[in-house]
């Protein structure tokens, strides 16, 4: 009877367990992802490559991205960094007091935070906590009797974000109506350019706390007024500044980044690993960057730009036990209108194991695969299509989760082929085996 409870226990102590393996197994791996230029030429366009991997991998739920930047500035002395946390101490104080209807009070500690996000903008991120001043500073101001005030306080917020709204839960109707007419007001602001460079080349521009391009690079639509304007790059503090866009006004803004501590070994990690890139297994260069870097997957590329033409090789590896998980390779034109689709797709296939379809040569022949009715690769397949390794023919491209039988057309014809098929099939019955009665059609 003994040895039959114990067993009982043993079974109910693994059927707990299974479902924390499983859930354990299912937990998104921590990724870290590297796009490296091969010389000073492909610089900007590896930027643009880093970039678009990184958003890549961080949507997909398969992986946890490792944010390579913070780890590089992890030792750094950002000052900016000091300024925009207290900046956010201070708003929250201000909101709290605004609840209060201290109004007052909530007007001098948000003017307060509004010049200490003036000293961090290479902080502010997408600036939620700056709008966030902005916003209660202009209803408290207008609460206050001082409708000039607000009416500023709620421009520079309308300016910021022109998509921006106010929460019905928060303010009031009247305040609302204040705000909209600023924000159509806004809207009608004349466009204006600057130029954007920065020392060194290939920095990520953020206007307002959205991703531009990559220096060197010409903004332009930008309505007149205030704007914050920052700069990243690995390796390097970030830069910011409050910016004045003007119409007809040629500018040139440039930033100076200050490198971080850790950018020489990283700069050595970097091209350590361009000559080992492909190896399979992994060689020591690739584990050592991954393992720095405390992911438990990298992604590496190499970029290099010749005229128009970027040529792209990117692996995906697993660091425990050292194994290559994808190996991939493309050349894309950057001033094809789908360049930045086809640079995502790309990434995609890293741990989708499908090729992206390129625009063929008008007037290209197909290949010797094709003819044969049989597929190699993705090149032996034409525009929208890619090679299936199982059956060796070419089926319609899609991204995962929209294969070709999943699509709503592919269903559609072939109900519609059954339909005309049990149609053709009835008539065929009833003029071949007519009844007793019916009448007979000759022709």
């Amino acid at each position: 009877m003994k040895s039959k409870l114990v067993k009982c226990r043993w079974l109910l102590a693994l059927a707990l367990m299974a479902p924390l393996k499983s859930a354990h197994a299912q937990q998104p791996a921590r990724t870290a992802v590297v796009v490296i230029p091969t010389d000073s030429f492909s610089e900007k366009s590896a930027a643009i490559a880093n970039h678009v991997a990184r958003q890549n991998f961080a949507r997909e739920p398969a992986f946890t991205a490792v944010d390579v930047r913070e780890h590089l500035l992890s030792e750094a002395d950002d000052p900016q960094l000091d300024a925009f946390r207290k900046a956010v101490e201070v708003v929250n104080q201000g909101c709290e007091q605004y609840n209060n209807l201290e109004l007052d009070a909530a007007i001098d500690s948000l003017n307060s935070s509004l010049e200490m996000f003036d000293k961090a903008v290479g902080r502010m991120g997408a600036g939620e906590h700056y709008i966030k001043a902005l916003l209660y500073l202009g209803a408290a101001q207008i609460l206050s009797g001082d409708n000039d005030q607000g009416a500023i306080a709620f421009r520079k917020a309308a300016i910021y974000d022109r998509r921006l709204v106010l929460d019905k839960k928060v303010f009031p109707p009247s305040l609302i109506e204040i705000f909209e007419n600023v924000r159509q007001e806004v809207a009608t602001l004349p466009p204006c350019v600057m130029q954007v460079n920065s020392a060194p080349a290939g920095a990520e521009i953020y206007l307002n706390g959205i991703f531009k391009g990559v220096t060197p690079l010409k903004l332009s639509g930008v309505p007149a007024g205030t704007h914050f304007l920052r700069l990243e790059k690995d390796g390097y503090l970030p830069w910011g500044r409050r910016v004045e866009f003007l119409p007809a006004s040629d500018e040139t803004v440039e930033g100076r980044l200050q490198a971080g501590p850790q950018l020489p070994l990283w700069e050595k990690h970097r091209q350590s690993v361009l000559p080992v890139l492909a190896s399979d297994p992994p060689k020591a260069p690739l584990i050592e960057l991954g393992t720095w870097l405390r992911a438990e997957k990298l992604v590496v590329a190499s970029a290099t730009q010749r005229r128009d033409e970027l040529s792209l090789q990117a692996a995906l590896i697993q660091l425990a036990p050292p194994k290559q998980l994808s190996l991939r390779q493309i050349e894309l034109n950057i001033t094809s209108p789908n360049f930045l689709n086809q640079l995502d797709a790309f990434f995609s296939s890293l741990y989708r194991q499908v090729d992206i379809p390129l625009d063929k040569t008008p007037g290209e022949k197909p290949s010797l695969a094709v003819a044969a009715g049989k597929c190699n690769s993705d090149s032996d397949c034409s525009m929208g299509e890619v090679c299936d390794i199982g059956s060796g023919r070419c089926i319609p491209y899609a991204p995962r989760g929209q294969a070709f039988y999943e699509k709503w057309w592919f269903w559609t014809l072939v109900g519609g082929g059954l339909a005309v098929a049990g149609g053709t099939a009835a008539l065929v019955y009833v003029l071949t085996r007519p009844e007793v009665g019916t009448v007979e059609f000759s022709f």
